[in-house]
């Protein structure tokens, strides 16, 4: 069967974890949606992780979810996160996340360590703007 995402390397190699700026934001499972809303807005990301007690990754919260929490009086982000969740290593390069993201629809993947542990998340945003810094049309200062 054909691998969809198999690694082809480009001229330079970037990797996923290159793009990975901050940690990612972790809520419990048992947070209240209005503070999921309140640090969506403060820190200015399209998702949350959403862990559990023993900080296992359980789903995620992305902005739609959080809005039609409030469609769908959803009380906490484990009522509202999304389960199914798209996940690469650091170690991936950039193109193979571009195509997971546009396969599957999504607009971030969560971005692993060498034991599976949550280092941050990319959006497809991240993504372009490396492509249009790379690429000339944007100073990396613009990027941030």
């Amino acid at each position: 069967m054909l691998d969809l995402f198999e690694e082809t390397p480009t001229v330079v190699i970037y990797t996923l974890g290159s793009l990975v700026v901050q940690p990612a934001i972790a809520v419990s499972i048992a947070t209240p949606m209005d503070e999921v809303g309140r640090l969506l807005v403060r820190h200015r990301v399209p998702a949350l992780a959403v862990i559990d007690d023993i900080s296992h990754l359980r789903g995620l919260v992305t902005r739609t979810d959080a809005l039609r929490a409030l469609d769908e009086s959803l009380a906490t982000a484990g009522d509202a996160m999304t389960c199914i969740v798209f996940a690469l290593p650091a170690g991936a390069n950039i193109e193979r996340a571009a195509a997971l993201m546009a396969y599957e629809g999504v607009g971030q993947v969560v971005v692993t360590g060498r034991g599976g542990e949550l280092l941050g998340m990319v959006s497809a945003l991240d993504v372009a703007r490396h492509y249009a810094t790379t690429s000339g049309f944007l100073r990396a200062a613009a990027a941030i």
